[in-house]
């Protein structure tokens, strides 16, 4: 599996493989639209995997402003899971926020979601409170999570 940023890649490129992999992982997924303005910004942070044949098989992303960073997707195509990719895609956003100075990152996880809450864990998040009814389709709680001691920042919590 091959790791690429956004400086790497066309809008186009960008945006047509995550709409491939929103449509196939999430119940509601982003729009192109959505997309752009989510990845193409000042401050954000994108990864995308590929896997040997060339495909895009899952990526990351997430917006930085000051010293935090609230990672908002993660997604790796089922047929390309349990093979290092999510790992893979983890440890580098986390690398490059902290290259970018960032204390702590921020996210939210669907309760019932237990394999993204291990990994979670697994790359020192914690669980620092919850969000009643914040997906839909289906209607189900939020856990926030917070990874703090980026960069040698410590927790605001």
């Amino acid at each position: 599996m091959i790791l690429t940023n956004k400086d790497r890649l066309s809008p186009e490129e960008i945006t047509d493989s995550v709409a491939v992999i929103e449509n196939e992982c999430f119940s509601v997924p982003w729009t192109k639209r959505s997309i752009k303005s989510q990845i193409l910004t000042e401050g954000s942070v994108f990864l995308l995997v590929r896997a040997d044949d060339g495909k895009a098989a899952g990526y990351i992303c997430g917006q930085c402003v000051a010293d935090e960073c609230e990672l908002y997707r993660i997604a790796v195509l089922p047929d390309y899971r349990r093979l290092g990719a999510a790992d893979m895609l983890m440890a580098e956003f986390i690398a490059q926020c902290e290259g970018k100075g960032v204390r702590s990152i921020f996210l939210e996880v669907r309760r019932d979601n237990e394999p993204a809450k291990r990994l979670y864990e697994k790359h020192g998040f914690t669980a620092v409170g919850l969000r009643k009814n914040y997906y839909t389709e289906p209607i189900c709680d939020a856990i926030i999570f917070q990874r703090a001691g980026c960069a040698g920042g410590s927790s605001a919590f």
